[in-house]
């Protein structure tokens, strides 16, 4: 199976734990025109972690910096891989037979769509591209 497949920047942010927060930010990406396409949040007692896919990460980083969030970018695999029982498992196992491990990865698709989108942090970001580009 073919897979597209690209580098894709990942904002990890650290937020205040409280209600209301992940709103209001969201609502300030709305404002200047951000699309989420994927996001795992993270809690702790005090603050939480949200790792976000944004298709405007530049614009969102002004914002984040004028708001004051800390923030950081980070190089990701996004993959968009079959929707369907056992898409997942192809992916893993390419990257597996590579030698490239998953350090984590979250994922965004809605019912009957025949693709998801996979955010992968991996070992060897070019090893991985170089596998599922064979594929």
């Amino acid at each position: 199976m073919k897979f597209a497949c690209e580098k894709i920047q990942q904002l990890t942010l650290i937020l205040e734990n409280r209600p209301g927060i992940l709103a209001d930010l969201c609502a300030h990406l709305c404002d200047r025109g951000v699309n989420v396409r994927a996001m795992m949040t993270l809690e702790s007692t005090d603050a939480g972690t949200v790792r976000v896919v944004l298709d405007k990460p530049d614009e969102a980083r002004g914002l984040l910096s004028e708001v004051g969030v800390a923030h950081s970018t980070t190089e990701c695999l996004g993959v968009q891989m079959p929707n369907y029982p056992g898409g997942l498992a192809e992916v893993a196992r390419l990257l597996s037979l590579a030698g490239v491990n998953i350090d984590y990865l979250y994922g965004s698709s809605t019912a009957g769509s025949t693709t998801a989108l996979g955010v992968f942090g991996v070992s060897d970001l070019e090893r991985a591209l170089s596998q599922l580009n064979r594929a």
